[in-house]
């Protein structure tokens, strides 16, 4: 009997023996098998991996955090927030015993995939703009260095005539800054930025980037301004308002590219939204629309340019003057108006609520930014008959509306865009 008792016990106390041996094993055998950095906002995916597993063995749970559970072999989860977050997978037999217990910890880094976006925002911002800039001063510096000759003691009104141009360059450089400081580039630290809110810087720069070529149009007026007011000095006020007129495409500009920036006060939490690409390309086509339409300053400032000088020679025709040289400055209108449906019907800065088909309406958006933008470029042809039309006013005046006629002609390509831009909105739903 004894000896059947102690080989009893001695069975029993094997079966223990093999049973926690078993749980040791399996506890070695369980690991996790996941990135230990991952993206704020991108979906992860965790793999439980048990060395001998037979299949439907076991059950898997995993606890992210502040006890969200998921369960499976392979599960994938969204981590909102930044910083270092700890991951637990439990392992169950089916007799629902715990026989594993694993943890891990994810370093959770903001999402910068939109980061090379905002900075090529930044860069068309500035760099456009400069450009037009530098071409416009280059016009009017040119055209002061040779008045200077003969009157060196005017040097600082041309020297402000010259000035005038380089806004445009400071208003690419105030948004460059503006999207520095929204991604962190400046006064602080990294600042999450999804692929998505980059589009929208993209929009920003696009529409203060392209508008700033209006200097170039300013250049020509104010070159002209300068050779006027070299003759007489009672042009001088005169001639600073023709220049001026060319500006208000980059303004157009600035308001939409700050709009866009000032709506974007967390780009990770519209990173985020279901619609955020779709809204990014809408902002992308506000800016290719008031950008592009933007030169039509060019055209301005053909016709400023005629004005001014047919005004030097009878300055009682300088609200005829006016009329021909605000003109071309429609198309930019045009631009600008599609821009602000754009940005106010999508929802974009209204706050409005999840945007459906938004990627397909973004892509509509490009398309009726780019139908009114490059057709704005007809009022490069309209400075052309408008700046011809006021001379020939000035020598008879009864030639006035003939020559309107002939200056609005070029108007009508820039209605067929808006036309197209208008109906493509129509059907994507967006107005």
């Amino acid at each position: 009997m004894k000896v059947g008792r102690l080989f009893g016990q001695a069975f029993i106390a094997l079966v223990v023996l093999l049973a926690l041996f078993s749980a040791g094993r399996m506890a070695e055998a369980a690991e996790i098998n996941a990135p230990v950095d991952v993206t704020a906002g991108t979906p992860t995916v965790f793999s439980a991996n048990v060395s001998d597993m037979e299949p439907g063995a076991y059950t898997f749970v995993w606890t992210f955090d502040h006890g969200n559970a998921t369960y499976g072999q392979k599960v994938s989860y969204v981590f909102d927030e930044m910083g270092v977050h700890n991951v637990t997978l439990s392992v169950y037999d089916v007799n629902g015993s715990l026989v594993d217990e694993t943890y891990m910890d994810v370093d959770v880094k903001p999402d910068q995939s939109g980061m090379f976006l905002a900075v090529l925002g930044a860069g068309i911002a500035v760099g456009v703009s400069g450009m037009g800039a530098g071409i416009g001063v280059g016009i009017a510096g040119a055209a002061a260095a040779g008045a200077l000759a003969d009157k060196p003691n005017k040097f600082s009104k041309f020297f402000l005539f010259q000035a005038l141009p380089q806004t445009q360059a400071i208003y690419g450089l105030l948004v460059a800054i503006l999207i520095f400081m929204n991604t962190g580039v400046l006064g602080g630290g990294p600042v999450e930025i999804p692929f998505a809110a980059g589009l929208l810087y993209i929009g920003a720069g696009l529409a203060v980037g392209v508008a700033g070529l209006s200097a170039i149009g300013q250049g020509i007026a104010a070159g002209a301004g300068i050779g006027a007011y070299a003759e007489n000095d009672e042009m001088f006020t005169r001639g600073v308002i023709f220049s001026v007129l060319p500006e208000t495409q980059a303004i157009y500009g600035l308001l939409i590219a700050v709009l866009i920036i000032f709506f974007i006060s967390d780009p990770g939490e519209f990173g985020r939204r279901p619609d955020a690409t779709g809204l990014g390309l809408i902002a992308v086509g506000a800016g290719l629309s008031v950008g592009v339409a933007g030169l039509s300053a060019i055209g301005q400032g053909i016709a400023s340019s005629s004005s001014i000088g047919a005004v030097a020679e009878k300055k009682e025709v300088f609200s005829r003057g006016m009329l021909f040289s605000v003109l071309p400055e429609t198309q930019a209108i045009y631009g600008l108006l599609v821009a602000i449906l754009l940005l106010f019907l999508s929802g974009l800065t209204s706050g409005a609520g999840v945007v459906e088909n938004a990627y397909g309406k973004g892509l509509v958006a490009i398309g009726a930014g780019m139908a009114i933008g490059i057709a704005g470029l007809s009022a490069i042809g309209q400075g052309m008959s408008a700046g011809a039309g006021i001379s020939s006013y000035t020598r008879n005046p009864e030639t006035l509306m003939k020559s309107l006629l002939f200056s609005a002609m070029s108007e009508t390509f820039a209605i067929f865009g808006l036309l197209i831009a208008i109906l493509a909105m129509l059907a994507a739903g967006l107005l």
